[in-house]
C-alpha cells in the first residue's frame, strides 16, 4: 500500500483523533482537513424564519463552537438588514433572554418576597446558581 507524505502524517481519524504529536486535542472536524476528500461544497439552503432563528440562537450561544458561532453572526447580520423589527425581537426575547427552571424561579420569588436564600437553601446546582446570580445579582 503506498502513502503519501500527507497520509504518513495522519494516525488516526476515528475515536481519539490524533494527527501528529503537535496537534493532540484538535477537533475532529478540522482534522479531517489533510483528508483528499477535503473539499469546498456550495448549496443552497431552504428555511422558513421561525427554523432559521432557532438555529441561530443555537449556533449563536456562546457556548457553541467559534467557527459555527461566526457563521450564525454574519446570518444574524443579514437577518438585520432585511428585517429590522424582527432582529430586534429575537434579540430580546431569545438571544438576550433567560431561560429558568422551576427550582431558579422558586428561588427568585422567594428572594422578591423579601426572603434570603443562599445557595444551600436554593436546591440549585453550582452553575445553575451561578447563572442566576449572574442575571440578578448585577
Amino acid at each position: 500500500m503506498h502513502k503519501n507524505k500527507l497520509s504518513n502524517t495522519i494516525a488516526r481519524i476515528d475515536g481519539d483523533c490524533l494527527l501528529d504529536a503537535d496537534r493532540e486535542g484538535l477537533a475532529r472536524e478540522l482534522a479531517r482537513i489533510g483528508l483528499s476528500l477535503n473539499t469546498f461544497t456550495q448549496w443552497y439552503w431552504k428555511t422558513d424564519l421561525h427554523n432559521l432563528l432557532h438555529f441561530l440562537s443555537l449556533r449563536g450561544d456562546a457556548h457553541a463552537q467559534y467557527e459555527i458561532r461566526a457563521y450564525a453572526e454574519a446570518i444574524l447580520s443579514i437577518v438585520q438588514k432585511w428585517l429590522p423589527l424582527t432582529y430586534e425581537a429575537f434579540l430580546d426575547y431569545r438571544l438576550n433572554a433567560a431561560t429558568l427552571s422551576a427550582q431558579a424561579i422558586d428561588v427568585l420569588r422567594r428572594r422578591l418576597r423579601g426572603e434570603v436564600v443562599d445557595f444551600a437553601q436554593s436546591r440549585l446546582s453550582q452553575r445553575e446558581w451561578d447563572e442566576l446570580s449572574a442575571i440578578f445579582d448585577h
